[in-house]
């Protein structure tokens, strides 16, 4: 039983999304304003950054307007400008504009090219945020993001093993670290479903120790789905695959009662994890009604 919503190492779109969200709250200043406000002028031209903002501005704007290879040259002309902008936002904005000209799948050489520079440009930004004492989880989870679309599963885990090795402990780290647990949960999954088969029509002709590795590899996956969901109870991705794996689970026993068992257990955390869904979507709803009775 597959869910409909099943979002397997969120798609470099909606990553993007998130990280655009997360963008919204740096201090982005328009230069143009400068204009209204003449005894701030002079003091804005004078500004370093000035022109690195100017080119950020007209960046930004190409990138809502979903220009994005427009967006991309204006982004580099702002690191240029000035490479030491704070927080890095020319570089995550760059990054991000490559990751949404990147379509997983696609033949044309440009897509991979949009990737790969993607992954080039959150590698620079992880390695200036641990320089500054302050790391980027944020690029850290695109780059797994990525690598896991190129089809490099080891090195996705790996890129995820470091946000969770991350010692700080802010919300935003926590909550990272939950999406972390369960992205290689989902790694874990897409490569057991691969052994055994959609029915598990592979599993009897599975040697021995390559059933033991499977059931350890299930094993890990449900332990890292348990994590993500201490940390986020709310979850229900991760319950979803808990499902999911609990089947995978089902696909190596031999005993009926034991299958059973397991199904049971599947299907129970699919319907609590479907309610916990449904319900996030109505208090949504009713916030965005609340809002807009408000304007």
């Amino acid at each position: 039983m597959k869910p409909e919503f099943r979002c397997a190492m969120h798609p470099a779109r909606i990553l993007a999304i998130i990280l655009l969200l997360a963008l919204s709250g740096y201090d982005l200043i328009d230069a143009a304003k400068a204009e209204d406000n003449p005894s701030k002028n002079e003091q804005t031209f004078n500004d370093p950054m000035y022109e690195a903002r100017e080119y950020l501005n007209e960046g930004v704007k190409a990138f809502t307007d979903q220009e994005y290879d427009a967006a991309a040259q204006l982004f580099q002309k702002a690191i240029e400008s000035y490479p030491d902008f704070p927080k890095d936002v020319p570089r995550m904005y760059l990054a991000t504009a490559y990751m949404l000209q990147y379509v997983p799948g696609s033949t044309d050489p440009k897509s991979e090219q949009m990737g790969l520079k993607a992954i080039e440009t959150f590698s620079d930004v992880v390695e200036r945020s641990q320089d500054r004492g302050e790391p980027n989880v944020n690029a850290m989870l695109a780059i797994a993001s990525l690598i896991y679309q190129l089809k490099d599963f080891e090195q996705a885990k790996e890129w995820c093993n470091r946000v969770i090795e991350i010692e700080e402990e802010t919300a935003e780290v926590r909550e990272n670290k939950a999406e972390a647990h369960y992205r290689i949960a989902v790694i874990i999954y897409d490569t057991v479903l691969e052994q055994t088969g959609i029915q598990g029509e592979n599993v009897e002709y599975l040697k021995e120790d390559e059933k033991t590795k499977l059931q350890q590899d299930i094993d890990e996956g449900l332990d890292q789905l348990e994590k993500a969901i201490e940390i986020r109870p709310d979850h229900f991705d991760a319950m979803i695959f808990q499902n999911l794996l609990w089947r995978e689970a089902a696909k190596m026993e031999e005993e009926e009662y034991i299958k059973a068992a397991l199904i049971g257990q599947a299907n129970e955390t699919y319907t609590k994890a479907i309610q916990i869904k449904l319900k996030a979507e109505a208090e949504e709803a009713a916030q965005r009604k609340k809002l807009n009775w408000g304007e």
